[in-house]
């Protein structure tokens, strides 16, 4: 028998196991392995359990999928702009009937939507840090019911939040306050307050997190903090409402910044840092506060809200929504932080540590940089940090 003959025998041989194992499922590999075992084609027998294996987690992976209808309600928080803008006329446009929250309902966001898609998106203005603000915009969504009795709340989605980018000892407590009150506070009081619905609807909690939540990274320590802190709250409250045919999972959308407002206060934020300083950090942090901020500068929002322009963003966002069986983590990224945050997870800290920074490519502090006074900075404009951009 030739060689080609030999390797065509080999493949339609590895071809009928695979169909037998496949369809046979976790009896079939357990004939297989048996049969392997003694007829000593160890390899073989391995290759096909192994991708069997693969096979049948696809398979099991594919969720059977719930339809989207009107009178499913599902309440996003913080459609000001970025994510929460994006998905709200997303999620209406799949066919479900929206609550979007603004912090205001005259900001551009708010506006936007209004033009586009009018009574379409029920607006509510949302402010997640203040309770009176959270209990009003469960009563308009409890009124709502009430007069719809065929509709349920069938989804929230914990979306809002904030990011202040710096090391952490240039933050100021304010700064390191709102972080706390907004994304982890908030998100608590609004589920807090939605809980009986919740029961009632058997519906599911979404929470928006970030890589940040498996891998705090520097100049973001408070950010990641505060994420990780909801997926460690997502873990428990998944567990404590499974039992009343509730549904909590998380969903890491990936990075869009120049595509969202989040960074929007950055130069402000830079200012109140900056004016915080003590005499020593002036002098020590000095042209290294500077170059750190001026390469930072070039993440702006944009003049008007847009909708992020990623279609795996929405079809990851859709699987959150819509898949019966829904997973723990549902996660949109792209290559680079697929590769890097895998990394991450296998390396040693020295290596982990050493690929963070290349990965954020952050200026490199040189202590000989430190030369400059604090009129130095003060003196810089906005116009100065495009220049040098």
């Amino acid at each position: 028998m030739g060689a080609l003959s030999k390797l065509l025998l080999v493949t339609f041989e590895l071809v009928n196991e695979l169909y037998t194992a496949v369809g046979a499922g976790v009896l079939g590999m357990v004939v297989l392995a048996k049969h392997g075992l003694e007829s000593h084609c160890a390899v073989k027998t391995l290759t096909v359990i192994a991708i069997t294996t693969a096979s049948l987690v696809y398979i099991m992976g594919e969720s059977e999928q719930i339809k989207p209808n009107k009178k499913k309600i599902v309440c996003i928080t913080g459609c000001d702009s970025g994510l929460g803008f994006s998905i709200a006329q997303h999620a209406v446009d799949m066919g479900f009937t929206v609550f979007a929250g603004f912090l205001s309902l005259e900001s551009k966001g708010s506006k936007e939507i209004r033009k586009i898609y009018g009574s379409k998106i029920v607006q509510i203005q949302l402010d997640i840090t203040n309770l009176c603000s959270v209990c009003a915009a469960v009563k308009t969504i409890k009124h709502f019911l009430s007069q719809n009795i065929d509709y349920s709340l069938y989804a929230i989605v914990n979306n809002a939040g904030v990011m202040v980018f710096g090391e952490f000892e240039w933050l100021t407590d304010k700064l390191i306050q709102q972080q706390l009150d907004v994304n982890l506070m908030g998100t608590f009081r609004f589920t807090n307050a939605l809980c009986p619905l919740l029961r009632q609807h058997k519906g599911r909690v979404i929470t928006v997190t970030s890589h940040c939540s498996e891998a705090t990274l520097p100049g973001l320590a408070v950010y990641g903090a505060t994420k990780a802190a909801l997926t460690a709250w997502s873990d428990g409250l998944r567990v404590e409402m499974a039992k009343y045919g509730v549904q909590v999972l998380t969903f890491i959308p990936g990075s869009f910044t120049l595509q969202s407002n989040i960074m929007g206060s950055q130069l402000q934020n830079v200012q109140d840092m900056h004016d915080s300083f003590t005499p020593e950090q002036h002098s020590f942090y000095s042209d290294y506060f500077k170059r750190y901020n001026i390469y930072l500068s070039h993440i702006t929002p944009p003049p008007k809200p847009v909708k992020i322009d990623d279609p795996d963003l929405y079809k990851v966002f859709e699987r959150t929504l819509l898949d019966k069986y829904p997973q723990t983590v549902y996660k949109n990224e792209n290559w680079r932080y697929k590769f890097y945050h895998t990394m991450f997870k296998i390396s040693p800290v020295w290596l982990r540590d050493w690929l963070v920074v290349q990965f954020m490519q952050m200026p490199e502090y040189i202590p000989e940089d430190n030369g400059e006074t604090d009129e130095d900075f003060a003196n810089i404009s906005t116009d100065d940090i495009d220049a040098d951009m």
